[in-house]
């Protein structure tokens, strides 16, 4: 008796997952039309991005020197590498510290 109650349970579960995917197939998507405000959608983005900069940026005297383009053009490939790998050095090191001992 419960083998059958298993089986018309089974079968009844996938006749609803198939009802369900089928008339989830046939509705149409919702499709976004572009604002009408720019001719080109990239613009659009480009104009809000510009403005979320501006509001962004810090002060002057406030900036990282390190992530300055200008400290980026003055190093060397090899300096950048050497640089990123002791960074990763040391948080594979913080890491290790933190951690049970194997």
């Amino acid at each position: 008796m419960k083998r059958t109650l298993a089986w018309l349970a089974g079968i009844v579960g996938i006749a609803a997952l198939g009802r369900w995917l089928s008339q989830h197939r046939h509705q149409p998507e919702s499709v976004e039309e572009p604002t009408t405000d720019a001719a080109d959608p990239a613009e659009e983005l480009r104009r809000r991005l510009g403005e979320q900069r501006q509001q962004s940026d810090p002060e002057p005297g406030q900036e990282d020197i390190a992530n300055s383009p200008a400290a980026a053009v003055d190093e060397t490939l090899e300096e950048r590498r050497a640089r990123v790998h002791a960074k990763a050095r040391e948080a594979i090191e913080a890491m290790d510290d933190g951690g049970p001992a194997a």
